[in-house]
This record gives C-alpha cells, structure tokens and sequence, in this order.
C-alpha cells in the first residue's frame, strides 16, 4: 500500500513539474537579441516604412534598430552608422517638438 502512494505521489511531483518547465521555456525565448546581423549601408528615407528602436536589456547587451522597408523587408542597423544617427536627431527633435506643442 504504501508502495501504490509513493508511486502516486512520485507520478503527481513529476507531472506538475512539466508545465512549469514549458512555461519557463515560453518565457525565455526572447532573452536575446533580435539582430544577427546588421548593415551600416544607407537606406533612402522613401524606402522606409516603419523603425523599431529596442533598447538594451531583456538578455540583449546592446540597442538595435529595426528597419522595415517598403518592399516588406527587414534590416537591422548598425547603431554606430552616422546617417543612422542623424535620423535618430530628427526624429527625437520632431518628437521634441510635437510634445511641446500638444502641452499647450
């Protein structure tokens, strides 16, 4: 009798601790960076479609910038590239601006 019950308990213990493993798993798969590889080329503006900017953190060390072109593509930018950083300004200053203006 005593048997039967380890038996249960054992099979109990070992079938709970399934799920937890899977849903760790779910939750650990985007502890990493998304770009593999990045271009410093320069993308023309009209080819731009969409930006992402993710910062560090979330397993990833460094900030990527995510680009979708028009065509459905997608790019990752070498955060260092100069033309890359300009845009950025721009964007910030016209952020900038556009809160300033909603404010009042």
């Amino acid at each position: 009798m005593n048997f039967i019950l380890a038996s249960l308990l054992l099979m109990l213990l070992v079938s709970s601790l399934s799920p937890v493993q899977g849903i760790l798993e779910v939750y650990n798969t985007n502890l990493r960076c998304k770009c593999v590889q990045e271009t410093s080329a320069f993308i023309p503006l009209r080819l731009i479609d969409r930006i992402e900017i993710l910062p560090r953190g979330h397993g990833c060390p460094r900030k990527e910038i995510i680009i979708w072109k028009k065509n459905k593509s997608v790019v990752c930018v070498n955060t260092r590239a100069e033309w890359i950083q300009r845009i950025m300004e721009i964007l910030k200053k016209k952020k900038d601006s556009n809160s300033t203006t909603s404010s009042v």
